[in-house]
């Protein structure tokens, strides 16, 4: 296996620095123990840490001299004692070999190793302590650069990165496929997101990227379901799954929806349809150099045509995108970008503006879509109670809805499709492989039922 490689994810983050200077110095996150206990949370590490240094572990810091691009590893020192409960970590020269450092150093030395860079500025996140700096010179320390310049840095994927993440995808994708195969009416949603789990670390993944969504029925009209422990109710209903896993820290991010029983209902199938459109119409449309809150308008102008046959929504087409209608049955953004974080950092340059309307004031990102981004691509269609009581009192909005007809569909609960994908140079390239198409999901679940 290659280093990991810190010195480029360094000089990336100097490069938007713009500085011909100075120190960037940033430390990993610490283990926390419950309260009145001596039991860890489990630790997860600071994300913009683990991009510029790919460490994972506690208790490590790093620093890049600018003018040299020289990358400096520091390692958490582990006693004889605590040998003993957690093992013998590797050498300093293995850590420095392996993550692609040209130095390490323990980080009780910290302050040595800086005072000899003697660095004009010292550039930190605003989020890290200065103490580890304790240095014998009076160091100059910059809090508000560092930050935007190595969150975009992270916006921009290489290609070892995109590997990462597709194997996530592939590894979260066939726990999804194994899922629709393996399901069964009167199962408990506790046991599904369970099962997704399972399987997801057992195909080499650390943990799963998010709190997993197991929605059957009416749940997957709550967007953000996590108390997954109400039984699957009746074949006539869906489950919706929103779950990934994380490998090597790059997160997955992937929705299926499908029937309990052997086949979609008609309402079911009609919704699907749909959001399935929605998504292939946007899938079709990403490429370099185009806005991704086009996408999101493109979503719902092919939601509200839908809708439109359906009966759901009545009147002209230009009225309803004009007032903002299908924000009512899609709360959310059509997606966002992705990467070591599920909802990664990024979406919104400095200036960015968030537009204050039903649906896209929701979009986690307003930019021009570029190569080497990586975005998910999530458009759904929900009937949320709430959210159409605005609906209904809204005068503006009130005469392009049908609520009877709304009222014959509410059983659909929801429906999510989400696919992650990076940007190309001349399209867009797909990580997500599991399968979505009415037919295919009624192919899987038919054969599974029968067995």
């Amino acid at each position: 296996m290659s280093a990991y490689p810190a010195k480029h994810h360094f000089a990336k983050a100097a490069a938007n620095l713009g500085a011909s200077a100075g120190a960037i110095f940033v430390r990993g996150g610490e283990t926390i123990v419950h309260p009145d206990s001596d039991t860890e949370y489990d630790f997860h590490q600071d994300s913009n840490f683990y991009y510029l240094s790919g460490i994972a572990e506690p208790g490590f810091a790093a620093a890049y001299d600018i003018a040299t691009g020289t990358a400096i590893l520091f390692v958490r020192h582990v006693s004889a004692d605590e040998a003993v409960w957690i093992g013998v970590p590797p050498a300093l020269e293995d850590y420095r070999r392996s993550h692609g450092f040209d130095e390490a150093h323990y980080v009780h030395d910290v302050g040595a190793v800086l005072d000899a860079l003697k660095p004009t500025v010292v550039y930190m996140l605003p989020h890290h302590a200065a103490d580890q700096l304790s240095t014998a010179l009076e160091l100059a320390v910059d809090r508000a650069q560092l930050l935007p310049a190595v969150h975009e840095a992270r916006v921009f994927k290489d290609d070892a990165e995109i590997e990462i993440m597709r194997k996530a995808n592939r590894i979260s994708s066939d726990a999804h496929l194994e899922l629709m195969k393996q399901i069964r009416g009167k199962m408990n949603e506790a046991e599904v997101r369970g099962r997704f789990v399972g399987m997801v670390l057992a195909g080499g993944c650390s943990y799963e990227a998010y709190g997993s969504i197991a929605a059957g029925g009416r749940n997957a009209a709550v967007l953000h379901y996590t108390a997954n422990n109400q039984p699957l109710a009746s074949d006539d209903e869906m489950i919706l799954v929103d779950a990934g896993g994380t490998y090597q820290c790059y997160a997955s991010d992937i929705t299926r929806t499908w029937p309990i029983g052997p086949a979609f209902t008609p309402e079911c199938r009609a919704i699907y349809q749909i959001v399935l459109d929605m998504q292939l119409a946007v899938l079709a449309a990403c490429a370099p150099h185009r806005q991704w809150e086009d996408m999101h308008q493109l979503a719902s102008r092919v939601a509200a045509e839908g809708l439109l046959r359906l009966g759901i929504l009545k009147g002209d087409l230009d009225g309803i995108m004009a007032n903002y209608v299908v924000g009512y049955f899609m709360p959310h953004g059509i997606g966002h970008l992705i990467g070591i974080d599920t909802h990664d950092v990024g979406g919104y340059p400095q200036g960015g503006e968030r537009i204050n309307r039903p649906g896209v004031r929701y979009l986690r990102a307003r930019r021009e879509m570029l190569p080497r981004m990586a975005f998910t691509v999530e458009p759904g269609l929900y009937f949320v109670d709430a959210i159409l009581a605005d609906a209904k009192a809204d005068p503006a909005v009130a005469p392009f809805i049908d609520f009877d007809k709304v009222a014959a569909y509410r059983k659909v609960g929801g429906v999510r499709v989400e696919d992650n994908i990076v940007i190309t140079e001349s399209g867009h390239d797909n990580l997500t492989t599991c399968p979505k198409s009415i037919a295919d999901i009624e192919a899987i679940r038919s054969a599974a039922l029968r067995v």
